[in-house]
């Protein structure tokens, strides 16, 4: 496979000329480990384009001015007015970090990681350099949290203005849908404000999710609607408002011999002052979670996470260890199964989402230990991914051996092939 245009490719002054993309070619031939090389020539054909277009849009909104380049992005981009009014902000916006721009024109960085900064430089001071880098080795998730904490290190009161300018953002909508009736909710909150919100809605639905009776199991989405009914519109005459439960962790600084890097359970830091007025109202359990003297070692006197197991596991692996999903909608899985004389202890349990648990107990995933305490769950190894499939006639099945008997996993005939995830 040759990437098209890159060879090709010259530069007219601030232009770029030549086409670029993937030479077309027949997937259907291609083994999965060229399949996965085909989508990282891919990622890096749509950042250079993402770049050309930031350039041409930039470029003409310098001439003709904003209004005319929404204009023509809505002629040209077919856009929407919304996404012609957000293609050309981020336009102008990439146009003021020319480090991204260059590293996103040679397809090293994502457009959505380029977007990121290019939007946190407009907000405050930001070193370009450094992103550029992280942006360079990092998924989306990772980099979302490394971009955060880096506007938090560079501004000089502790991240209080940071906080105080998504504060200011917080929004919500809510409207009744001509279309068939249904009310529509929409909000943005603050990272402290959506960690509590998030908090209360996952408590609420696993307490639905156990009070449901066998086979009249609300879908997930449905027990959310329920949740949020519920909380909002409890009578709360004789009884006390909601409360949440919030694990915040912090660092003992010896030197000043006071807390530190205080961060909300996604891990978001928190500026100090904020986690003081959070310490006026809240029950405080202060927490060690590396001695046998707590609740953390069970065996086998319970089966399921106690609440101090719960919390050190949020603490430990922070999210889901397969998806990355939020620590408050996870399960406590059984690393050894308790089926099979597993125990009840925080060293055998890891935080997995209930997709992720699934693909545990039924698709073969397991949980593999990477360094210290940090966790990861992998695909079941999948052997010949480097082989081509086997041609044959579409309406005649192949003969060749299926390498998956114990799957049903074929890459023989189109029909029977299923898609197989790489580690």
């Amino acid at each position: 496979m040759e990437f098209m245009g890159f060879d090709q490719e010259k530069r007219t002054g601030d232009r770029l000329s030549a086409p670029v993309w993937p030479e077309a070619v027949d997937v259907d031939v291609l083994s999965l480990s060229e399949l996965r090389e085909r989508l990282g020539l891919i990622k890096r054909a749509e950042a250079r384009l993402a770049a050309m277009k930031t350039t041409t849009l930039a470029a003409y909104t310098s001439r003709g001015g904003e209004g005319l380049a929404r204009r023509v992005a809505l002629e040209e981009l077919q856009a929407s007015k919304q996404q012609a009014r957000r293609q050309v902000e981020t336009a102008s916006q990439l146009s003021r970090v020319p480090e991204t721009l260059d590293a996103l024109g040679a397809g090293e960085i994502p457009e959505a990681h380029a977007k990121q900064i290019a939007k946190a430089a407009s907000r405050g001071p930001v070193d370009e350099t450094v992103l550029v880098e992280a942006a360079r080795r990092e998924d989306f998730g990772t980099f979302s949290r490394t971009l955060r904490d880096h506007q938090h290190e560079q501004s000089d009161d502790g991240g209080k203005s940071l906080f105080e300018k998504q504060r200011e953002r917080r929004s919500i909508n809510f409207f009744k849908s001509p279309d068939d009736g249904m009310f529509i909710l929409n909000g943005r909150f603050d990272p402290l404000a959506g960690n509590k919100i998030e908090a209360a809605l996952a408590a609420e639905e696993r307490r639905l999710r156990k009070d449901d009776k066998a086979g009249e199991q609300a879908a997930f989405d449905q027990r959310l609607a329920d949740a949020l009914e519920n909380l909002v519109c409890a009578d709360s005459r004789d009884s006390r408002p909601q409360g949440t439960t919030l694990v915040l962790t912090a660092e003992w600084d010896m030197v000043n011999n006071q807390i530190a890097d205080v961060r909300l359970p996604d891990g978001d830091q928190l500026p100090m002052s904020e986690a003081l007025l959070l310490a006026c109202n809240a029950d405080i359990l202060p927490c060690v979670f590396n001695t046998k003297n707590q609740e953390l070692w069970v065996g086998r006197k319970h089966r399921l996470a106690t609440e101090a197991q719960r919390a050190a596991l949020i603490i430990r692996d922070k999210h889901c260890i397969g998806c990355g999903r939020s620590a408050v909608w996870c399960e406590a899985h059984h690393i050894d199964e308790w089926s099979k004389g597993g125990r009840t202890d925080i060293d055998n349990l890891v935080l997995v989402c209930t997709s992720c648990h699934h693909n545990i107990h039924v698709g073969g995933w397991e949980v593999h230990r990477t360094s210290g305490s940090a966790y990861e769950l992998r695909p079941p190894p999948r052997p010949y991914a480097h082989l081509r499939p086997w041609r044959s006639r579409p309406d005649t099945p192949s003969q060749e051996p299926d390498p998956f008997p114990e799957t049903g996993i074929s890459t023989g005939h189109p029909a029977n092939r299923q898609p197989v995830l790489l580690s």
